[in-house]
């Protein structure tokens, strides 16, 4: 029954790795294929240039999340760090971003931590990154403010629009996560609505997995020094990815203003945060598109475009195949041994 049993696991996992190749394989021949193109258009420079920044970005980004970990699991290192974003960044494209959370907070529960301690760094992770993207629009808002006033108005509602929403979505996750009173009345509605026996076990099991949510978000917020740093590191991670569009477009427009690339992509990812599309790919490209083409034109801005991708979108996905794939084969290595094993324990208990 055991050999019966970690056979069936072991197809399992055959055909996982297999589906998971099938889909790689299919986003490199459509979803990918136009950015794979361009890579090969660009010269050597700003395609060294983009691949720097892009994994410099991944670093900072581990850096991140081992601040906000360390408290769950003083181990966790920024090399962790940098695995987990890589490995949520190809969950994420390969789960066409269904699986995003999901992954993240899996990847959290292998390296220790339980589960409402990976939700609870998971929230944080995302408030965090918010609040950053919320700094630079601002920033970039104040900094071009007379440029959008004089020659594009119209924007200027928008782009504060997407900063009030963007600040409302962190407001209500911090309070979904700290708020003693917010759950308390979730589980009150959910007890006049749950009479069986068996489902209010379930809610039950989750008021405690919320509660130990709120003592993880609770953990690290008190901590003012972690938390600045923790800021500070999310600040510095999106300076190598808002850099980008300047580097890609320079070589052609030696004039174009490194401010002015900078706050566009600041309000692109904004605005991609909070209009309503998977992802918010399709958002950004639109946003992203509807302020450089006027700059550069829709040639040169399509070629950022798809080049910023690469380096925000694709990298961290090629380096998280790569993570997935080594771990899928040692589990099949490992359950394979097993099988083996299994079967020679079973041949000599026959011969007894």
């Amino acid at each position: 029954m055991s050999n019966k049993r970690t056979k069936t696991k072991l197809f399992l996992n055959l055909l996982l790795f297999l589906l998971i190749l099938g889909i790689i394989y299919y986003l490199i021949q459509h979803s990918l294929a136009d950015i794979l193109a361009e890579l090969l258009s660009t010269s050597l420079v700003v395609l060294l240039g983009v691949l720097l920044l892009g994994t410099i970005y991944q670093i900072a980004e581990g850096r991140s999340i081992k601040e906000i970990a360390k408290p769950f699991a003083p181990e966790f290192s920024t090399k962790d760090g940098f695995w987990t974003s890589c490995y949520v960044a190809f969950y994420r494209i390969v789960s066409f971003g269904t699986g995003t959370l999901i992954s993240e907070v899996y990847f959290y529960n292998k390296k220790g931590m339980r589960f409402s301690q990976g939700v609870g760094v998971t929230a944080l992770h995302m408030i965090m990154y918010k609040m950053a993207v919320i700094t630079y629009a601002i920033i970039g808002l104040l900094i071009q403010f007379s440029l959008f006033y004089t020659k594009a108005p119209k924007m200027i509602p928008f782009i504060l629009a997407g900063i009030i929403l963007t600040i409302v979505i962190v407001s209500a996750l911090l309070v979904l996560s700290m708020s003693i009173n917010v759950q308390v009345f979730f589980v009150k509605i959910a007890n006049r609505l749950c009479k069986r026996n068996k489902t209010r076990a379930l809610v039950d099991s989750w008021n405690i997995q919320i509660y130990s949510l709120r003592e993880t978000v609770q953990t690290i917020v008190k901590d003012r020094t972690a938390l600045g740093w923790i800021y500070f590191w999310n600040l510095v991670k999106l300076l190598f990815w808002y850099i980008i569009p300047y580097l890609t477009l320079v070589e052609n427009h030696p004039s174009v203003d490194f401010l002015l690339t900078f706050s566009f992509v600041s309000f692109a990812v904004v605005l991609a945060g909070v209009l309503p599309t998977p992802g918010g790919i399709g958002s950004f490209e639109f946003v992203y598109l509807l302020l450089f083409r006027p700059l550069v034109g829709t040639v040169d801005a399509v070629s950022s475009l798809l080049l910023y991708r690469f380096s925000s979108f694709v990298l961290p996905f090629i380096y998280g195949m790569f993570y997935v794939l080594v771990e899928r084969r040692a589990v099949i290595k490992k359950e394979i041994s097993e099988v083996r094993r299994e079967k020679v324990s079973e041949s000599s208990r026959e011969e007894m």
